[in-house]
């Protein structure tokens, strides 16, 4: 083999395992960004089903005054 096939061949090694350990290092990061995305629905469900609740709570306080706010109409001033 000549010097120079020797060194394109070298190189070209060299090359694909740069281009192997780019890859790694990608599906690494998308695999913790795929976690990061999970705990981040996880997060915005509970952040749905409290402010489900609060509006339930919020009903229940807006008929409890429209009842207070009609008794008080009917008693005598």
């Amino acid at each position: 083999m000549s010097a120079e096939l020797t060194a394109v061949l070298a190189v070209g090694a060299t090359m694909f395992g740069v281009v192997v350990v780019v890859a790694g290092l990608i599906l690494s990061a998308l695999r913790e960004v795929r976690e990061e995305l999970r705990d981040v629905r996880k997060d915005i469900d509970e952040l749905r089903k409290e402010l489900g609740e609060l509006r339930e709570r919020m009903a229940r306080l807006e008929g409890m005054f429209e009842g207070f706010a009609r008794s008080s109409e009917r008693e005598p001033a």
